[in-house]
C-alpha cells in the first residue's frame, strides 16, 4: 500500500457554516434575499467527505441585546448608533435570532444534527454583538478551540478553514477575518454565501482583501 504524503492529502480543512437560521431566511424578521438557494448546495457540500471538520454557528441573542432596535427608543431600523455602555457603534437590526424562539432554530432544510453536529453560539452577552464566530470583546467562543480540537502544532500549520452562510457581509466576512487574524489559511465560499446589501458586500470584500483571505467559489477550489 502506497503511502500518502503529498501536502494536499495532509491538509486539514475545516468548514464553517454560518448562522443558515430561520430569522435570515425567507419570511424571517432579518430576511437574507437569496438566502434559501444556498442551503442545499451547503448541505451537499458538508456531505462531500472532503472536511475534516464541519462547525456551524448561530445568533443567540437575549432579548434585550443592544443591537435590537426595539431596545433603544428613539433610533431608526438601520441607522448606526454608539452605544453609551460600549462606546462602539452599532447597527440597530430588527429583533430577530432571540434564544430558543423559533427565529432562531437552524432552518429545517439545513442538513445539521442537534445532538451530534458542532455547534457555536454567538451574540450571547446584551452588551456585544459578535458578528464573527469566533466571538467579540469580551465575548470569546469555543469556535477556535473547536477548530483545535485533538490536532497538534505540526496539524495546526496545515489547516484550511472554509467559510460560507448568512451573510456574506456581515457574520460570514468577520469570522473570515478573524480565522485569517489567528493564523488559518482562509476560503470564503461565496457562491455559497448571500448579502444583506450591495454597498457593505462592498466594504466586507475590501475588508477581506486586507486581511489576506481569498474570496472563491466551491466548485472551483474544492
Amino acid at each position: 500500500m502506497e503511502t500518502q504524503t503529498s501536502s494536499e492529502e495532509q491538509q486539514i480543512k475545516i468548514l464553517l457554516i454560518i448562522d443558515v437560521q430561520n430569522d435570515f431566511c425567507e419570511g424571517g424578521s432579518l430576511a437574507v434575499s437569496g438566502a434559501q438557494e444556498i442551503i442545499e448546495p451547503i448541505n451537499k457540500l458538508k456531505q462531500s467527505g472532503k472536511f475534516n471538520k464541519v462547525i456551524f454557528t448561530r445568533d443567540w441573542h437575549p432579548k434585550d441585546h443592544c443591537s435590537f432596535h426595539e431596545n433603544h427608543p428613539g433610533t431608526k431600523l438601520f441607522e448606526k448608533i454608539i452605544l453609551p455602555e460600549t462606546e462602539v457603534e452599532q447597527v440597530m437590526w430588527p429583533t430577530h435570532c432571540i434564544q430558543e424562539s423559533d427565529g432562531a432554530h437552524f432552518h429545517p432544510k439545513l442538513d445539521i444534527d442537534l445532538n451530534k453536529d458542532k455547534i457555536v453560539s454567538k451574540g450571547t452577552l446584551r452588551q456585544v454583538d459578535s458578528y464573527s464566530g469566533f466571538g467579540s470583546f469580551p465575548e470569546k467562543t469555543k469556535l477556535c478551540d473547536l477548530i483545535k480540537k485533538k490536532l497538534d502544532e505540526r496539524d495546526l500549520s496545515t489547516i484550511k478553514v472554509y467559510v460560507c452562510g448568512l451573510a456574506f457581509d456581515y457574520c460570514v466576512g468577520s469570522t473570515a477575518i478573524d480565522s485569517a487574524k489567528l493564523g488559518f489559511d482562509t476560503y470564503l465560499l461565496e457562491d455559497l454565501s448571500r448579502s444583506v446589501s450591495i454597498e457593505s458586500e462592498q466594504l466586507m470584500r475590501q475588508r477581506l482583501n486586507e486581511a489576506n483571505v481569498k474570496i472563491v467559489d466551491s466548485q472551483m477550489s474544492l
